[in-house]
């Protein structure tokens, strides 16, 4: 223990003699571990975490191989009906619970605590939610399948709601949160760390299935009077469940087929001649839905980058060392003299290195815990990225390895330094070796080709990122500002509608508003209406063609400014007494409407329930996504649509937009205190989020190769400043024997460039199969993009030049009467 306290006292001096190496080393290992952990605490979260739950390996998520026909779904996979829930929670065999939860909106829901409106991310969930899942509770209790059957109008909140919006008070239970003007009784609180099911989101509040049309799933309004309870065609539920003891998921599988085959037709009767019926099945609950197939490839080649960027920087750190203790080749050999042993020097090595990688890996986790919140931020996960056990274990592994790593790397150098060696050698020649010098070099051309790799990876990224955000939307989105809201205690469809007719009404005369409209589904959100559709009152030639669907308001082209290449736009005329019309876009007109005037010609659905008359015809613009390519659409104007709910405001204003905010506030204040502005935004700022996974991997990937660029050319630069040392003597004579200062810098250039060649070469295949491995996250590129591996050539070619100056120019600068009397 003494001799260990000894190494590391007198390590702690070697360091602080010289301070600055340590200080560059220091921070090349925050860098190159820090952003290891940030990264894997990402994919940690997305990837590997299990939901926080009891027994997590026995909860299973339901998924069916799509809908049956005649029915609508939120989504064609992973939703079901009421109908469906209730037979399966009901059966006694290979599922010990069946759980139920679908968001109240497919936002945040407006809720009001107090006097001021807000908004929240709240579920429906069946009773046995939380006792089937095994959550505990910082406070109160959950729900019982009574609580589920009498609709109870109760609560239960997220330990973070409680702590963001009540200050974790201890009397939180029993109070009122009033969530759609519905009042809610606070039961319960539970335990931190459970934010819910909601892949990416981090869930406030939960209350029981409730059969009120003011909280109907997704936030829609009835349907035919009908909320989702009784409406056995609507599939809008999730459903999650507990495998029984013993059991597997292809036995619950199996075994639970009859049932829900039967149960998914009630309200429907028989399948339609040739429709097959969907059929069930189980995946293990080890992560959110949908978070592998969204972020886990990219997200697996980002922690490839970041691998690649942590061996630069511990071969960095390695090269530093080495260059270190060739200055104290001497002071090793009289170690060696004196009787020290193989392990002696090792442990001395070894606790220098421990001290360097403590102080490294202190500074890495800071910078860790920082960039893993901008992580978040950056891909729009709200649920939580704290470090757990996982995170904590790759941290400290990465730290032991890191530490042994720069232990044995400069130990061969150390070793060589035989006890004759501070006998009969010189203070300049002690610490040349070509030995040393090879695996420097070896060093320095592998990581030039890793920085190859790493630009081309985000060269192509970054493109791929600038190439989204100059793709035209054929909108003008300059002015634009976006916001939801949600009319309460309106029952009737003449209410909704007279409420947004106020609502624009007074908008439009607000100071700095140009022009005001509404639509039932915000553009750039993600989310979409598709269905078939009849024109002229039948199938068109070729089959019932998917078109995309959505309810506006009068001016909403206007205000968009999409051009309007046909007939009009939706104006205030267009009510629930005049003839229905809708509005088409041009590839709606070229695909069912070919050769022909579309004006006057009648769309609708295949139910024939809405039959419309065509008035305009719009140009092709960006709907849900940047990305996304154009689809026949068509337009209703909501006055005359019976079913009148949630609607998105667009507004386009003069100045900044987001400023007109606060005078919006009060005019929704006005007609109604509870409501709040559900996700205001820019819309410029809405169709952002549609590229969020983009934008996290191409910050990510540029961050990768800029900290690649820094790290490579300081390892270049300690190489060469270490290189021309060695050589002083060397030098001197050159230049004593009439070698001219421009042979002297082309001397060391031309090494840093050989190495920077041979990089090249070596890099150039891998930075191939890095382009055609992210093939699939590229837009408006190829993997094997030319200018792409240009850029990252000239950027390498431009690190070699970059860091080889200084050490070009101190070497030209040699004064040989000063070298030659080195010796």
């Amino acid at each position: 223990m003494g001799s260990t306290v000894r190494d590391l006292r007198y390590g702690l001096r070697q360091l602080k003699k010289t301070s600055g190496l340590t200080l560059i080393c220091v921070v090349t290992l925050a860098l190159g571990i820090g952003a290891n952990t940030a990264v894997f605490s990402v994919m940690n979260a997305v990837l590997l975490k299990s939901l926080p739950v009891a027994d997590p390996d026995r909860v299973v998520y339901l998924n069916t191989s799509g809908a049956p026909k005649r029915t609508g779904t939120v989504d064609s996979h992973e939703t079901f009906p009421y109908s469906v829930y209730d037979a399966l929670r009901n059966q006694r065999g290979p599922l010990s619970h069946v759980i139920a939860y679908v968001p109240l909106s497919t936002g945040k829901a407006a809720v009001r605590y107090g006097s001021q409106p807000e908004e929240a991310e709240g579920d429906m969930v069946s009773g046995a939610f939380f006792s089937g899942l095994g959550v505990k509770f910082a406070r109160g209790h959950g729900f019982t399948e009574q609580d589920e059957a009498d609709h109870v109008p109760i609560a239960v909140i997220s330990f973070n709601y409680w702590n963001r919006r009540f200050g974790q008070t201890p009397d939180v239970l029993g109070r009122t949160l009033y969530v759609n003007g519905v009042p809610i009784t606070i039961v319960g609180v539970s335990a931190e760390g459970f934010e819910g099911l909601e892949a990416g989101g981090s869930t406030d509040f939960w209350i029981p299935l409730q059969s009120r049309a003011e909280l109907n799933a997704w936030g829609n309004p009835p349907e035919d009077g009908k909320t989702y309870i009784a409406n056995p065609t609507w599939w809008c539920l999730r459903l999650v469940g507990r495998l029984a003891p013993g059991v597997s998921k292809a036995q619950a599988a199996a075994q639970l087929q009859p049932l829900f085959q039967t149960a998914g037709y009630i309200g429907l009767g028989s399948p339609l001649p040739g429709e097959k019926r969907p059929t069930l099945s189980l995946l293990e609950a080890k992560s959110f839905p949908g978070y592998d197939a969204q972020y886990g490839r990219p997200l697996r080649m980002m922690m490839t980058m970041v691998g690649f960027v942590l061996l630069i920087a511990l071969s960095n750190v390695a090269m530093l060392l080495m260059a270190r203790n060739a200055t104290r080749q001497r002071e090793f050999s009289l170690r060696v003299a004196l009787g020290s042993g193989r392990w002696e020097l090792f442990r001395q090595l070894l606790s220098e290195s421990l001290l360097l990688v403590s102080a490294g890996g202190i500074a890495a986790w800071l910078f860790a815990n920082t960039a893993t919140k901008a992580l978040g931020e950056w891909a729009q996960i709200e649920s939580t990225l704290a470090p757990d056990y996982r995170v904590l274990g790759f941290t400290l592994i990465t730290l032991v390895l890191a530490t042994l790593v720069l232990g044995v790397a400069p130990l061969r150098g150390a070793l060589a330094a035989g006890p004759g060696l501070v006998l009969k050698t010189s203070s300049a020649t002690s610490y040349t070796d070509r030995g040393k010098s090879r695996t420097g070099r070896t060093i320095v051309t592998m990581q030039m080709a890793l920085c190859l790799v790493l630009l081309v990876g985000g060269t192509l990224l970054v493109r791929t990122l600038r190439n989204l955000e100059n793709t035209p939307l054929g909108m003008r989105v300059e002015g634009l500002v976006v916001f939801g809201v949600k009319p309460q205690n309106f029952h009737s469809i003449p209410e909704s509608i007279a409420f947004y007719q106020e609502l624009i009404r007074k908008l439009r005369v607000l100071p700095g508003v140009q022009s005001a409209t509404v639509m039932e589904e915000r553009i750039g959100s993600g989310w979409s209406n598709n269905g078939s559709m009849l024109v002229d009152g039948k199938i068109p030639e070729g089959g019932s063609p998917w078109v995309r669907s959505n309810v506006a308001g009068p001016g909403f082209f206007h205000t968009l400014g999409v051009p309007i290449l046909a007939g009009r736009d939706f104006n205030d005329s267009d009510t629930a007494t005049s003839p229905h019309v809708g509005i088409i876009n041009e590839l709606f007109a070229q695909r069912l409407l070919p050769n022909q005037n579309p004006l006057g010609h009648t769309i609708g659905t295949e139910d024939g329930k809405f039959q419309m008359t065509v008035v305009g015809v719009v140009k092709n613009h960006k709907y849900r996504s940047i990305d996304e390519d154009p689809i026949p659409m068509a337009w209703y104007m909501y006055a005359q649509i019976p079913v009148v709910a949630k609607m998105d405001v667009e507004l386009r204003v003069n100045g900044e937009p987001l400023a007109i905010l606060p005078s919006v506030r009060r005019v929704v204040q006005q007609i109604d205190p509870d409501l709040p502005l559900i996700q205001p935004m820019t819309q410029r700022a809405q169709y952002q989020t549609t590229i969020a996974r983009q934008l996290l991997f191409a910050r990510l990937a540029g961050f990768f190769a800029i900290l690649a660029v820094v790290l490579v050319a300081t390892g270049l630069y300690g190489t060469l400043v270490y290189r021309v040392n060695n050589r002083t003597i060397e030098i001197g004579v050159r230049m004593a024997m009439g070698a001219q200062r421009a042979q002297v810098v082309w001397m060391v250039l031309r090494d840093s460039l050989m190495l920077t060649a041979l990089g090249a070469v070596i890099g150039v295949p891998f930075a191939l199969l890095t382009g055609k491995a992210l093939a699939s996250e590229l837009y408006g590129l190829k993997p094997n993009d030319f200018s792409s591996m240009a850029i990252a050539l000239a950027g390498v070619a431009l690190v070699a030049i970059g860091a080889s100056l200084i050490p070009a120019r101190r070497a030209a600068g040699i004064d040989p009467l000063t070298a030659l009397r080195w010796e």
